[in-house]
């Protein structure tokens, strides 16, 4: 069985972690697992989905809009990475996960993933998403462009709050994701990201604590260069397929594809189609 651990603590160990962890440690981790509480409110939520079952929305900036990001799990299966006690524990309809998850690669203004965007314009696209896509699930990252000024602006909890709000009334369950480290933007980035977190504690959505997961592989700003390119800002790429420990510590979007891939599979079995547990 997958372990569950509440929102706060998964936090909390992303953070004591920063002073390192070994390679096999972190083979047998199977981190951004979700609480009891978020999967049962999330169980409400997709009660009555009558969209595209298994189409996963992409929402955010160009850390989403990077076929880097996401669009693996369209022609690759993760499942061999697991540790080896779950490998064969759960299948989805005895199917690879390529064959359930659909959308992997729209990318674009139209699917509300863009370079440059910002909180307000992937809001101002969410509804052309929800009505023409209705996805079944939404991994939401947004926040890296609106810092670029070096403060939170004043209403992007409000915005994000009202994606959330207009994911769950279409009955899409949101994966909000903290934004990665950024050069010289330490602080900021750490008061965006406890937005985040308080969003999702708030609302009870799943988290995808990415940060947290970058400087427990590299902590001290050693997650600059490595986990996150030379630009400073966005994830490394390289092999954004492979989800061996060894590659989860120098891709950052292999690193955030496997943690959305986890959280992703635990609600398949939890929330979108809990029959198959059976």
């Amino acid at each position: 069985m997958l372990r569950i651990l509440p929102v706060a603590v998964m936090v909390c160990l992303g953070l004591i972690a920063c002073g390192g962890t070994s390679n096999a440690a972190l083979a047998q981790d199977l981190p951004a697992q979700q609480s009891a509480e978020v999967i049962a409110a999330m169980q409400k939520v997709h009660a009555g989905f009558a969209g595209q079952k298994g189409y996963v929305a992409q929402l955010g900036d160009s850390i989403t809009y990077s076929m880097a990001f996401w669009s693996p799990l369209g022609w690759d299966d993760p499942t061999k990475y697991l540790p080896e006690g779950e490998q064969a524990a759960k299948l989805p309809e005895n199917k690879p996960w390529k064959n359930i998850i659909q959308g992997t690669r729209d990318k674009g203004p139209e699917f509300a993933n863009y370079s440059g965007w910002k909180v307000g314009q992937v809001l101002k696209a969410l509804d052309g998403v929800l009505e023409k896509s209705r996805p079944e699930v939404a991994i939401i990252m947004v926040g890296t462009n609106d810092i670029s000024g070096g403060k939170v602006p004043a209403g992007y909890r409000d915005e994000l709050e009202q994606l959330v709000k207009q994911c769950t009334a279409a009955h899409c369950v949101p994966i909000l994701n903290t934004i990665p480290p950024r050069r010289n933007h330490e602080q900021v980035v750490g008061e965006i990201n406890k937005i985040i977190q308080e969003v999702a504690g708030k609302s009870q959505v799943p988290l995808v604590d990415f940060h947290a997961e970058c400087v427990r592989r590299w902590p001290e700003k050693t997650w600059d260069g490595t986990i996150i390119s030379s630009d400073g800002v966005h994830p490394s790429g390289g092999k954004s397929n492979d989800y061996s420990p060894e590659n989860l510590k120098n891709s950052g979007y292999a690193l955030r594809n496997w943690l959305n891939f986890l959280a992703y599979r635990q609600l398949y079995f939890e929330v979108l189609s809990p029959v198959s547990e059976k």
